[in-house]
């Protein structure tokens, strides 16, 4: 199926095609190298219930590999780039618009979208030494031979990553216990929802493809950007691992 339609499928199938978007670009590096972090790493049952910490940290994984993709790949690509791109490619016009999308506007819009994700991560580093935690730091990602492969592939990563983002946060606030955390955390989530609809826009996909989002477990969450993650430091935050963490998120979203 292609990724530039796979939003217009039924959202049960949304993430299976994320998980195989992902899995994909990560084949074509080191002979899947970057699988360090399988899904099937984390199949095992939760020994205990997660704290707000260990959903919080599970927020700042999220956003920080989101705000490193963002500051490397607007490194990568210049304004120029952007123009060359959308000059020869407009797949935004199947959704309706005629005009000419100008490439420093568009990359402008990219710096914006990093520095929310900049400041997403500084606000949830905040909450978590707030309540006593340690928040997990940067892992080291590879993002050359995929989504920096051409403009086209970093819209499209861009693309992907914001929607798993947006399923990510509505099947992790309701595990959030503490009231104002879950407020905070919403407003994260329609954040993350702007950004995903401008994205599913200008890559030619329906900004508002359907009338609910589909919430995804934390821990299935993990296994989808673990194509993206090569390792991460060890300890990790108040973890042993990453794979520690995930494998203290819920597998199930709460009803």
């Amino acid at each position: 199926m292609s990724e530039r339609t796979y939003l217009d499928e039924n959202e049960g199938r949304s993430l299976t095609s994320r998980r195989g978007f992902l899995t994909g670009s990560a084949a074509a590096l080191a002979g899947g190298a970057l699988m360090a972090v399988p899904g099937a790493a984390f199949a095992h049952n939760t020994p205990e219930p997660p704290t707000d910490i260990d959903m919080l940290n599970f927020a700042l994984t999220l956003e920080h590999l989101e705000a490193v993709f963002y500051t490397q790949g607007l490194k990568k690509f210049d304004a120029n780039d952007f123009m060359k791109y959308l000059k020869n490619n407009r797949p935004y016009s199947e959704q309706g618009i005629n005009g000419t999308l100008e490439g420093e506007e568009v990359r402008m819009e990219f710096t914006i979208l990093r520095d929310h994700e900049q400041t997403h991560v500084e606000f949830l580093q905040g909450v978590i030494r707030s309540l006593g935690g340690k928040p997990v730091p940067e892992c080291t990602y590879n993002f050359q031979k995929t989504a920096f492969k051409s403009v086209g592939n970093f819209f499209e990563v861009a693309r992907v990553l914001e929607n798993t983002g947006v399923t990510a946060y509505d099947g992790a606030v309701a595990h959030i216990e503490n009231a104002k955390l879950q407020t905070a955390g919403a407003t994260i989530a329609t954040v993350e929802a702007r950004h995903a609809a401008y994205l599913n826009l200008i890559n030619g996909a329906q900004p508002f493809p359907s009338v609910f989002d589909k919430p995804v477990a934390p821990r299935k969450i993990c296994g989808a950007v673990a194509p993206f993650i090569v390792s991460c430091p060890e300890p990790y935050g108040p973890y042993e691992s990453l794979d520690a963490l995930c494998s203290r998120l819920p597998n199930t979203v709460r009803k």
